[in-house]
């Protein structure tokens, strides 16, 4: 999701409103500190214009992340 808003050049506040959500959320989610409802992982989606499966994929570079089981 961080690389999706930083290409838009969104800023958090930006991000929010698009998300319908407070960008304190957005932050959170960014930093792995809380984990989006089906309903805002679908306004995330449509505010990218992308499938709501797309923003589920972990990148290489989380899969590496310290304590992630695998």
């Amino acid at each position: 999701m961080r690389a999706l808003r930083a290409a838009r050049n969104w800023t958090f506040e930006e991000a929010a409103e698009r998300f319908g959500v407070e960008p304190a959320y957005v932050r959170s989610i960014e930093t792995g500190r809380t984990n989006p409802s089906l309903a805002v992982i679908v306004s995330i989606a449509i505010a990218f214009e992308v499938r709501p499966c797309e923003l589920l994929v972990v990148a290489d570079d989380d899969a590496k992340a310290p304590g992630r089981v695998e």
